[in-house]
């Protein structure tokens, strides 16, 4: 795999958790610690955009 490319299913998961770890910062810290999740998260999402999507079995 080139560098910069990333399988969907990696990028799927990835996604996945960050948005999971932002919905458990937001229960148990309050809006500001919300806040901050979600910043992280749309930053997670702009960086996975960026960057190649090929399929594993290409690989």
């Amino acid at each position: 795999m080139a560098t910069g490319q990333i399988s969907r299913r990696r990028c799927l998961v990835a996604a996945d958790l960050a948005g999971e770890n932002a919905e458990v910062l937001r229960e148990s810290e309050g809006e500001e610690a919300s806040a901050a999740a979600e910043e992280i998260f749309h930053r997670f999402l702009s960086c996975a955009a960026s960057v190649d999507v090929v399929d594993e079995k290409d690989y």
